[in-house]
């Protein structure tokens, strides 16, 4: 549903594009905070005005040109140049490995940006890349670690062949 606004549609999806990346950066909390850098108090932008924004951006735009922009800017996110990869996610990695546990990941995938769903026996996992073996694949894999965005324990276990 498109409404009166000020802004052409190739306005509001620089904007998006420019906001979207940021959104969790924003604070949750409302109350001032002090900040060291300019040693004053200040207002938080909120999480949740970011959202409304984003979201009367998407109402102006088709859903198609959200959906490809989106994708873009996930496969930016997860591009090979970028390592971060979270905390959590490396030390259950490592927790598995281990204990010879399973794991059930999520991995993006560059080719259709989207989240896929996998379970994993870890054989050696290092910030950089994790050699496993992929229930999906039914074979051994190496996935960057920085593109597993959640990982949980299940309770298989499983032993490592001799090579």
């Amino acid at each position: 549903m498109k409404t009166n606004n000020p802004f052409s549609e190739k306005e509001l999806l620089t904007l998006y594009k420019i906001i979207k990346p940021n959104l969790e950066n924003y604070s949750n909390k409302s109350k001032e905070v002090y900040n060291d850098y300019y040693d004053d108090y200040e207002e938080p932008i909120q999480k949740k005005i970011v959202e409304k924004i984003l979201e009367t951006i998407e109402t102006n735009v088709s859903k198609e040109k959200i959906t490809e922009l989106n994708k873009a800017l996930l496969r930016r996110k997860f591009h090979t140049y970028n390592s971060d990869i979270d905390k959590e996610v490396y030390e259950t990695l490592k927790q598995g490995l281990k204990e010879r546990k399973t794991i059930a990941i999520e991995y993006f995938d560059m080719e259709t940006a989207e989240f896929i769903k996998r379970k994993i026996d870890v054989h050696h996992t290092t910030k950089k890349y994790t050699e496993a073996y992929c229930h999906l694949r039914k074979a051994n894999r190496t996935f960057r670690t920085s593109r597993i965005t959640k990982a949980k324990l299940a309770p298989q276990t499983y032993t490592l062949s001799e090579k």
